[in-house]
């Protein structure tokens, strides 16, 4: 009886460990969205009455939130002064944005991915899914600042030099496609690193084709980078020299429609380069700090909106290797090779025709 009553405190420590995270990530992504961490990184010590003068909120709030989010061990306080700080060693994941190790995009996405609760507990009941459109700009914006930490920092850099004949083709002046493109991060970042060639992006959300268009323009590849608005999965025109998914397949009403596209769209000596989610054949081997987030997002937004058009709904962890070899073999490719990369998330692959 007093291991029982040990093991159940244990395990109330832990929910109660969860339920501590899952209110500060709520602190954070309050921080993040009113730039509540840049300011203080860049004009504290402040008061909450310094704070509130600099940011024109409210000082109660600001005071509340500043208890929260330094018992929580992200910035330090001054009981003294009464003054909050950050410690030089959380700018980086706090402030840097676009930074290797920034998590401000996720803050804004895990925060809001949450917000379509009752559109789920529906869904369980009653089946489909949660369309696209319930979810908030917040989710959009972090979901495209955590691809441009991985696009910038790990695509162009550390990625490509394990793809020698894609960077051989770009470094020719070939042709690039992303399919499903989103705001034309990956495009731009590609664009600069390979002056030569011609990148075109696609994808089905206007506000995504709107803004990566001015960013292109701001990148100054406006010239060799355009984006369209199309749905891939009903195909496109033109055939390219490399074709790109990042973290699209598994998203997808029907994944092996998608593949055949990329196939269609891909030149016969042409290379695609499929990114997605690092997972197990088995989803209920999947481990590690992300696991329980995968499947938590699976939930939440990639299994749902894809059952939410009638689709397929793989989810977050529904195309593990085999899957992808399986589904390249019947959309005509001939042949995989599982990039040797090291990444939390992500897997990397080079198929060819």
């Amino acid at each position: 009886m007093a291991e029982n009553t040990q093991n159940a405190e244990a395990f109330v420590g832990k929910v109660l460990e969860a339920a501590t995270g899952m209110m500060t990530l709520r602190l954070c992504a309050i921080g993040d969205r009113l730039d509540l961490f840049t300011a203080i990184a860049e004009h504290g010590p402040l008061t909450s009455d310094e704070l509130a003068q600099r940011t024109q909120l409210n000082e109660r709030y600001l005071r509340e939130w500043i208890y929260g989010i330094t018992l929580a061990g992200f910035l330090d306080f001054d009981k003294q002064s009464r003054k909050v700080s950050m410690p030089e060693a959380h700018r980086a994941a706090l402030v840097d944005v676009g930074g290797p190790l920034y998590q401000g995009g996720m803050f804004r996405m895990f925060n809001a991915i949450l917000e379509p609760y009752e559109d789920l507990i529906r869904a369980f009941r009653e089946g489909g899914g949660i369309d696209y459109a319930r979810y908030g700009d917040d989710f959009w914006r972090g979901l495209e600042h955590n691809s441009c930490v991985r696009y910038k920092n790990l695509l162009v850099s550390k990625w490509l030099p394990e793809m020698p004949d894609v960077v051989a083709k770009l470094d020719a002046g070939g042709s690039f496609a992303d399919f499903g493109c989103g705001a034309g991060r990956a495009v731009i970042e590609l664009a600069q690193r390979f002056p030569n060639a011609k990148f075109h992006g696609f994808d089905l959300f206007p506000g995504n084709i709107d803004t990566a268009q001015q960013r292109a323009i701001d990148a100054g590849v406006d010239d060799r980078a355009t984006f369209t608005l199309a749905n891939f999965a009903d195909g496109v025109d033109g055939h390219f020299d490399v074709v790109a998914t990042f973290d699209v397949i598994h998203d997808m009403a029907d994944p092996r429609a998608g593949m055949r596209v990329a196939r269609n769209a891909c030149k016969d000596d042409g290379i695609f380069v499929l990114m997605d989610i690092d997972c197990t054949e088995d989803p209920a081997d999947n481990s590690g700090p992300f696991a329980v987030f995968k499947l938590g997002a699976s939930l939440h937004f990639c299994m749902t909106t894809s059952l939410a058009q009638g689709g397929e709904g793989l989810g977050t962890v529904g195309l593990p290797e085999g899957k992808v070899r399986e589904f390249s073999t019947a959309a005509g490719f001939s042949s995989v090779r599982r990039l040797p990369i090291q990444h939390p998330l992500n897997a990397l692959y080079e198929i060819r025709p």
